[in-house]
């Protein structure tokens, strides 16, 4: 797909192929996601044990919450980001994109040092039995506990990248970090004997490749794009 520019992309192009030019690859980038939240449970369910799935499903409401945080930072920097394009006042952006990035990472982090505090109650309250808690809990470390912050930056990065016009670089990392847990997936679990627990630390690697690739392409566009992902930028001024 053609690389259009932030000017040529917001206001001369007409608006059915600007908001193809956006969509699309994103649409394809969700589809793989898809395909991504279900690699783990195709190849734990070749494991043959019900208890390991059960576990998987266990998990997921902490998936979702970490959806969520992605959406709250993401898509609500994202979205003030345009405006402030749209206003002309690029030099805004680089604190709103770096909160995001640096606020994101501080609650999930948070979050993430709930879910493993109260992890045995919550799964409880869930309907995790005997049987499958211990994958449960497993599954919890390595996706949420030690996961967690790459999986919401990776998000949280793609939504910004598509703030500016930028949804074929924000796709080809959602797409890298899916492609790279199905191809993990079966290594960790079968090639080097891990079962249930490769299939954890296949996500969690996935999710940290997905976020390094986005973060170098911030710093390869970093002359392209208004944003910033520098420290110096963090500030709660946009916070509200």
């Amino acid at each position: 797909m053609e690389d259009f520019s932030e000017k040529e992309l917001f206001e001369t192009m007409p608006v059915p192929k600007a908001v193809a030019t956006l969509a699309i690859p994103t649409i394809i980038s969700q589809i793989v996601t898809i395909i991504y939240n279900l690699a783990d449970t195709f190849f734990i369910g070749q494991l043959g044990n019900p208890y390991m799935v059960a576990a998987v499903t266990l998990v997921s409401p902490w998936f979702n919450l970490l959806t969520a945080l992605s959406n709250l930072f993401g898509i609500g920097g994202s979205s003030l980001i345009s405006r402030l394009l749209g206003s002309q006042d690029h030099e805004s952006t680089k604190y709103v994109s770096a909160f995001c990035f640096y606020g994101g990472a501080i609650c999930t982090f948070l979050f993430a040092l709930l879910s493993l505090t109260f992890h045995r109650p919550l799964l409880e309250f869930l309907g995790a039995s005997q049987a499958n808690i211990t994958y449960a809990q497993s599954y919890l470390l390595w996706v949420v506990v030690l996961g967690g912050i790459p999986t919401m930056l990776t998000m949280t990065l793609a939504h910004l990248l598509r703030s500016e016009g930028y949804a074929k670089q924000a796709s080809t990392g959602m797409m890298f970090g899916g492609g790279l847990n199905i191809l993990l997936d079966p290594i960790f679990m079968f090639g080097l004997n891990m079962g249930f627990v490769g299939a954890g630390i296949a996500t969690a690697l996935s999710n940290l490749g997905a976020m390094s690739l986005l973060i170098a392409i911030f710093c390869r566009m970093r002359h392209n794009i208004t944003m910033s992902l520098l420290p110096q930028y963090f500030s709660f001024r946009f916070a509200r």
